[in-house]
């Protein structure tokens, strides 16, 4: 074989240094899932201590931290190495594993058993392939085992994560609705992060809202068993604000798009 095609394996994982901003999206992550996903799951007498977990898209791994502290035996990866080795550092002396990997490959946390829990905050709006991923990880669930996604809705004040951005412009709520605003006047401005920029675009063409997550799951042979919108989505607490449950608004159609900067849905398989 040409050495040059050969494939290169990539360096083996490491605890890195954190950054200030990494440490405070850690205890945000950490946060709204001690807070709010824990208990939503307690309600649903779902029980976290003894289960298995792996939080996909896991980030610095502040959701996992979460679960371990409430007794789950958990597990998360991310595609981003770097804060995969953020994570490594944060967790301390939890025993957690982690690994680095693409949600479009194998999983490279697959256990024979499968998982109790399966948990996607704010990853699932940014996937290409949504479908074909909720037919997919059913693979990894156990029986009776749950998904857990969260997702602020595309037509949402900041549907396309447009808080992202810098300019004072772009950072407006509904921003993104705005006739030409993705597509002729965010390449436009100035001084903006490149990864940030293709990220609302992408956003904006994908269009993640929740009758088109609930269509997504009926196609793909799971069930919702329990959804829950918010006006005030829990992870707006790095902002110092208080949730607040959207109530009978979170059920009418269009309305509910607009109004709800939040969701929660828990799946299990059909």
């Amino acid at each position: 074989m040409d050495p040059a095609q050969a494939k290169i394996a990539p360096k083996p994982l490491a605890p890195t240094p954190v950054t200030d901003h990494q440490r405070l999206y850690w205890k945000y992550e950490y946060d709204v899932a001690a807070k709010y996903m824990i208990p939503l799951l307690q309600q649903r007498g779902i029980s976290v201590n003894g289960s298995s977990v792996v939080d996909i898209g896991c980030g610095e791994g502040g959701g996992l931290c979460a679960f371990r502290d409430a007794g789950a035996r958990s597990a998360g990866f991310d595609i981003d190495r770097k804060r995969i080795g953020a994570a490594l550092t944060l967790k301390g002396s939890r025993e957690i594993t982690f690994a680095a990997g693409d949600l479009y490959d194998e999983l490279p946390l697959w256990t024979q058993d499968g998982y109790d829990l399966l948990y996607m905050h704010d990853v699932f709006e940014h996937l290409e392939q949504k479908q074909q991923v909720l037919m997919k990880i059913q693979g990894y669930m156990k029986s009776g085992a749950r998904l857990l996604v969260t997702f602020p809705p595309y037509y949402s004040a900041y549907g396309a994560h447009q808080q992202l951005l810098k300019a004072r412009l772009a950072r407006a709520p509904f921003f993104h609705l705005f006739p030409f605003s993705l597509s002729t006047i965010l390449p436009r401005l100035k001084g903006e992060t490149p990864y940030f920029v293709e990220e609302v675009q992408k956003l904006g063409r994908l269009r993640m809202g929740m009758t088109a997550f609930e269509q997504i799951v009926r196609r793909s042979r799971m069930r919702i068993i329990q959804h829950r919108a918010y006006l005030i989505s829990p992870n707006h607490i790095r902002f110092g604000l208080r949730p607040v449950e959207a109530g009978f608004l979170g059920n009418i159609p269009v309305i509910r798009e607009f109004l709800c900067t939040g969701v929660v849905y828990l799946l299990s398989r059909e």
